[in-house]
């Protein structure tokens, strides 16, 4: 039994080597591409050209923002109906988690386009379309994030406690209910920045801006700067998803019903 036990540590420890290599690797010869200049020394070089480049910060900072409206209209949207569908219809999630994964199944480029000629005018003059955009491509990902921090508690248990205690409907899924699903709410947020972060196709056809198409367009020029801010965005939108693996895994206190 131990030697069957040791071997299956070892293909373990064998599987998550490769993985790690085979996310290493790659990220370890761009940064030397980026950083490293014609004599062999490593550089920041290309961070200070990029700070310098007035387009791509403008385009950072606007991609900022969307993502920030994209973020508050996907929790808006979804933690009141994950809340909802768990309590109320809990037999309809099947079919609202079909529907979420229709951005996975059309393509991003006929989306792109369905968005052009549906939306109003006023608001196709404004970056904020793309929040609309970015929020249903963010479905598939944000609503699972949402929807199995939910499916982890007794959400009806928790819900019905509370209302039996006075509260409202509102204050019981405030304070009773949000605290519990808090990792996958986090969850949701991080992983809707990272896809604004490096979508692509909706803004190119929607003919803004952002820092993907920016990013893109300063690679031709320059490559050496657009890999060293994709390394940068990478590492950093890594260290994001790691923080929110080792917050789900801290211990915190859960309320509990009955004993």
């Amino acid at each position: 039994m131990a030697p069957l036990k040791l071997a299956a540590t070892a293909f373990r420890g064998s599987i998550i080597f490769l993985g790690l290599v085979f996310f290493a690797l790659p990220v370890y010869a761009a940064s030397v591409f980026a950083f490293e200049n014609s004599e062999g020394q490593y550089t920041l070089d290309p961070l200070r050209n990029a700070s310098a480049n007035q387009e791509l910060m403008q385009s950072l900072s606007l991609t900022l923002q969307i993502s920030i409206g994209t973020v508050l209209l996907t929790l808006l949207l979804l933690v009141p109906t994950v809340a909802y569908l768990h309590l109320v219809i809990p037999g309809a999630r099947a079919w609202v988690e079909f529907l979420t994964l229709t951005p996975l199944v059309i393509p991003p480029i006929v989306q792109g386009v369905g968005f052009l000629y549906s939306m109003p005018v006023w608001l196709k003059a404004t970056p904020n379309a793309l929040i609309f955009a970015y929020t249903i491509l963010a479905l598939p990902f944000s609503y699972r994030a949402i929807d199995a921090a939910f499916s982890a508690i007794d959400a009806k248990t928790l819900y019905d406690a509370a209302r039996s205690l006075g509260a409202k409907f509102s204050y019981a899924i405030r304070k009773a209910l949000i605290p519990n699903v808090m990792t996958g709410i986090l969850s949701a947020v991080f992983l809707t920045i990272a896809l604004v972060l490096g979508e692509f196709a909706y803004a190119s056809l929607l003919l803004w801006d952002t820092f993907p198409t920016v990013l893109a367009v300063a690679g031709m020029s320059n490559a050496s700067t657009a890999v060293a801010l994709s390394v940068v965005s990478l590492l950093g939108v890594w260290l994001i998803l790691s923080g929110i693996s080792g917050l789900g895994r801290r211990k915190y206190r859960k309320i509990e019903i009955g004993a």
